[in-house]
């Protein structure tokens, strides 16, 4: 198994076939968070295509006539030209790389069915819903990516795919096969997928001013997401969220203040110097400077509580003003910040 990240050519392709259409057809406690109603569920509910399933179903030796079924349910995955004899062939080793199946293989026995994740879905878009009511409800498709670990979920407003082989368990000795690092498979479980769902969403959401890119503007508009997943995963425990175990969690709530006077005194927080936000930013099995206990992205855990912060003091506030608020060091000075406090 190839190091890092199997990628199929055609699942790729096909994937930025699925998100360039769309956009061509369509221009825990103490956490203080916009008013919602009392509804969770929206009108209608999330069903979930499974691509994979359908697409190993397929007789390789009848493959055209194959596809032209399936074209129908899965042309954001097939794309305009399936037809095309190259196309074809690439499907054919795709469904035929002993490394594809191997995940496929450990992708149906850990989901044979998929009735939970539909069900956590319909209820995070209905709060999602409740602060963008114009937003539709996505199709969405389960798929095997190959280990595209860098983009577990793929969304755009009304199409999101979810590369299932992402989240097969931590223990799963693929991962190690494929080269990826424990830090980074420990979050590949069933229960991180929904946070990278609605990570995915919010991605989709925060507005960006390309002219700010210091350390404070990369932490807030982390703390954003996260605080997406505040509104819209009630329920989710907080290292769930971020992506963290308790005990890196329970580091960072101990540390903070002392995370926050690491970034004064080493006047990192107005900086745009590439390397102090790769320090803070970058995920990694630990943040460079800091015990070895410590998580790596400490910079998003502080934005994250900035933000936290700040919604609770910035009274009226809705979700979306947050999200398209661009000015990082405003948000920072009204959320009266204090280490340890959120």
């Amino acid at each position: 198994m190839r190091k890092y990240v199997l990628r199929s050519a055609l699942v790729l392709s096909s994937l930025i076939f699925i998100f360039l259409w769309q956009a061509c057809n369509k221009k825990n406690q103490g956490v203080v968070m916009p008013a919602l109603s009392e509804s969770r569920v929206p009108e209608g509910k999330i069903v979930i295509k499974r691509y994979e399933k359908a697409l190993f179903g397929l007789d390789p030796k009848h493959l055209r006539q194959g596809m032209a079924a399936l074209n129908p349910e899965y042309a954001f995955f097939l794309g305009k030209e399936w037809q095309d004899t190259l196309n074809i062939l690439r499907i054919y080793n795709f469904l035929n790389d002993p490394n594809i199946r191997e995940l496929y293989t450990l992708t149906l026995k850990k989901y044979p069915e998929v009735g939970f994740l539909e069900t956590e879905l319909t209820e995070a878009f209905g709060k999602f819903r409740q602060a963008y009511p114009e937003k539709p409800l996505p199709k969405v498709f389960t798929y095997v990516s190959g280990l595209d670990i860098e983009n577990p979920v793929y969304y755009y407003d009304t199409a999101m795919a979810i590369g299932l082989d992402v989240f097969l368990g931590s223990e799963v000795p693929a991962y190690p096969k494929a080269g990826i690092p424990k830090y980074k498979a420990n979050r590949f479980t069933a229960e991180h997928i929904l946070p990278q769902c609605m990570m995915a969403v919010s991605d989709n959401l925060i507005r960006v001013d390309e002219k700010h890119n210091s350390l404070i503007d990369q932490m807030v508009m982390a703390g954003k997401a996260l605080y997406f997943l505040d509104v819209t995963l009630p329920e989710v425990k907080e290292e769930i969220k971020i992506g963290y175990t308790a005990d890196q969690l329970a580091w960072c709530r101990k540390n903070e203040s002392n995370i926050w006077a690491f970034l004064i005194e080493h006047q990192l927080l107005f900086s745009s110097d590439p390397q102090g936000i790769s320090k803070m930013m970058t995920d990694a099995p630990f943040t460079s400077g800091f015990a070895a206990e410590s998580p790596g992205r400490l910079g998003a855990f502080m934005g994250w509580q900035i933000v936290r912060a700040y919604m609770a003091e910035a009274k009226g506030v809705s979700l979306k003003q947050l999200m398209e608020d661009t000015d990082a060091q405003h948000i920072l000075k009204e959320s009266q910040y204090k280490p340890g406090k959120g």
